[in-house]
């Protein structure tokens, strides 16, 4: 994202015209222009919304738009009286003051506006801009959605002419059921028509500034058909010049009382200027700052006070204007808050004549533009739970009012937050190259109120684990606080798990959290590590299954070769045996079949002749040589022979 064309300083930005572009000029200036027509019926119709004189809401816009751009880092935005703001003015002062005379009114009305400024400056000043982003978008829709329908609720009398009393929303619109009968048709067919009017221009012209147009035709057409006379309400006589300061003429009880209310409208009124200031910064890819925003609205609001006006905030809708005709710095705001100064000077009686009906039709196409169930709807189907909490807001502002709305929406969104770190989202994973190996990314910091669901948490992921964990890692890349009660929690952890057997480690520990992990001494410890990354744990845990593997292979190696030593060894000594055997029997076989041939040999010389006892000594002493001999066939046969000559 590209630098703002202007500095962020605490002070005025006085490089605001060093950094000026010229070929910004015509676009700021045509943008100017139009942001200044239509800024003069809104603020008259947010005057009206907010219980005061037209007058009043023409001296807020001044003062918002000539202060906020000496001090603001958006381009864009334009600050000056404006829908959100007033209709919390209203609601907050019909409390304090119900039935006060109008100068008493006024004056709560300034003090509030120093108040909520003094609160903005503060926070700003404390960089406090954070809290822009503590309340989720689905609640502040509902509360923004309950406040829509209670500005039209509001207006309900003003557009049909009939006389209501009740403030409150179901109250107001039980009572106007009761008195339909009353209804002014002329003056509801004026606000009818100037409604519609705004409705179509909005939607089928929407570079046309609505507001101005059906303002200029319903002005020529209450002079013309001289409206005035026949019941419809106008405007009347604005005095003409500049505001001049006053001190508001309030005590120091009204003070007290004011301030909650004055913080709530500083809550809202920051939230709706930061909103806008960051969807133009990312659609023109600039930079903002909340802390200096925070600032600028504050001083804009103490302005507004001093000088006679209400609190303010950020008009979307001269915001929009701003972008569609070319604005590109705060000099289209300073332009305007130019010409809305010549106006007030010498122009103000040209409002006499406007319908008060028309400033009506304004306001509730304001609450139109600011109802946005589109938000409920998208939450629904990617988070129901997101859609229950806007719902319940917008009940909340329904039933109980604006102020006590605020009170409801911050209390859910801190319910939300801590829900949201006590429950937090997390993952778990196995890496498959290292069997034993779990890993556990907690998405919160660890506290007091969230440690018990920590560990426990984890203790039930290592019982339900298969194959069974010998190192659990925790991921604390999320984890950047820690307090005591959780540090103790992690030592009891590490205790229950060196118990089983269980190596503990954590990777990616930073700032306060490995801090904190690092007093307890639990890093120095024998059974737990502490990693840079959760690549470096993979790295030393695969090396180290790596080398257990090769191990077990070297055994196994070892193991095959001695038990192919013993087999070969077995192998030979069977054979050596089958062989002997063989030979034996061999051997056996060989003296028999000797034997039976030296009995056949004697038996076929006795057939020929009687064999005397000389005969038979020369046999036996023959087969005794031969069987000394290994039997061997021709020295039996010899011996034989032999002893057959010496017979004969």
């Amino acid at each position: 994202m590209q630098e703002s064309p202007e500095s962020t300083t605490a002070i005025l930005r006085l490089d605001l015209l060093r950094r000026y572009k010229l070929s910004w000029l015509p676009g700021d200036l045509i943008s100017g222009i139009i942001i200044f027509a239509v800024t003069i019926p809104c603020a008259v119709a947010y005057s009206q919304l907010a219980g005061l004189a037209p007058i009043n809401g023409l001296y807020a816009s001044l003062l918002a738009m000539v202060i906020y751009p000496l001090l603001g880092t958006s381009r864009q935005v334009v600050v000056d009286a404006e829908d959100t703001v007033a209709i919390l003015v209203a609601s907050s002062l019909g409390l304090l003051a119900a039935g006060a005379d109008p100068n008493r009114y006024l004056a709560l009305a300034m003090m509030q506006a120093i108040l909520v400024g003094a609160i903005l400056f503060v926070a700003g000043t404390a960089r406090a801009g954070f809290i822009a982003d503590f309340i989720p978008k689905t609640i502040i829709t509902g509360f923004l959605n309950g406040m829509a329908l209670i500005m039209i609720a509001s207006q309900l009398g003003k557009m049909t002419g009939v006389h209501l009393e009740n403030p409150d929303f179901f109250p107001r619109l039980w009572e106007f059921y009761t008195k339909i009968n009353q209804v002014n048709q002329l003056i509801l067919i004026v606000g009818i028509a100037c409604l519609a009017a705004l409705l179509v221009i909005r939607y089928q012209f929407p570079k046309i500034p609505e507001a101005i147009l059906v303002v200029v035709l319903a002005t020529a057409a209450a002079i013309w058909w001289n409206l005035g006379d026949r019941g419809i309400e106008l405007v009347g006589v604005v005095p003409a010049g500049l505001p001049q300061p006053k001190i508001p003429d309030v005590g120091f009880n009204d003070i007290l009382n004011l301030i909650p209310f004055s913080a709530g409208i500083a809550l809202i009124a920051f939230f709706d200027v930061m909103s806008t200031a960051r969807a133009f910064a990312f659609r023109n890819r600039y930079e903002i700052d909340p802390n200096q925003d925070m600032i600028a609205l504050g001083v804009a609001n103490v302005g507004s006070g001093f000088f006679q006006g209400f609190g303010c905030g950020c008009s979307q809708s001269r915001s929009a204007i701003n972008s569609i005709y070319g604005g590109q710095s705060q000099f289209a705001s300073l332009f305007a808050g130019g010409l809305l100064a010549l106006f007030l000077l010498y122009f103000t009686y040209i409002l006499k004549d406007v319908p008060v009906a028309a400033l009506t039709a304004i306001i509730v196409m304001a609450a139109i533009n600011l109802f946005n169930p589109g938000v409920i709807l998208e939450a629904w189907r990617t988070r129901p739970a997101s859609a229950y909490l806007s719902i319940i807001t917008t009940v909340a502002v329904l039933v109980t009012g604006l102020m006590t709305g605020i009170l409801v929406a911050v209390a859910l969104a801190i319910i939300l937050v801590l829900h949201r770190l006590t429950r937090p989202h997390e993952i778990v994973t196995r890496p498959p190259i290292v069997p034993g190996l779990m890993i556990y990314r907690f998405g919160a910091p660890l506290f007091f109120f969230n440690a018990v669901h920590f560990a426990s948490r984890i203790q039930n992921l290592i019982l339900a684990a298969r194959p069974q964990v010998s190192f659990f890692l925790i991921n604390a890349e999320a984890i950047v606080e820690m307090d005591v009660n959780a540090a103790e929690k992690i030592e009891e952890l590490y205790d229950d798990l060196k118990s089983r057997g269980i190596v503990l480690g954590i990777c990616n520990a930073k700032g306060h959290f490995r801090k904190v992990l690092l007093n307890t001494g639990l890093p120095n410890r024998d059974g737990f590590n502490l990693y840079p990354t959760i690549a470096s744990v993979l790295e030393e845990l695969t090396k180290k299954q790596l080398e257990v593997e090769a191990l077990e292979v070297a055994e196994a190696k070892r193991a095959l070769e001695e038990a192919e030593k013993a087999v070969n060894q077995t192998i030979e000594e069977t054979v050596k045996e089958a062989v002997k055997q063989v030979f034996e029997m061999e051997e056996q076989q060989e003296q028999e079949d000797d034997e039976v041939a030296i009995k056949q040999e004697v038996k076929e010389i006795d057939e020929k002749k009687e064999i005397g006892p000389t005969y038979e000594e020369a046999v036996k002493e023959a087969l005794k040589q031969a069987l000394e001999s290994d039997g061997e066939e021709d020295k039996i046969k010899k011996a034989a022979e032999e002893g057959k000559t010496k017979k004969d």
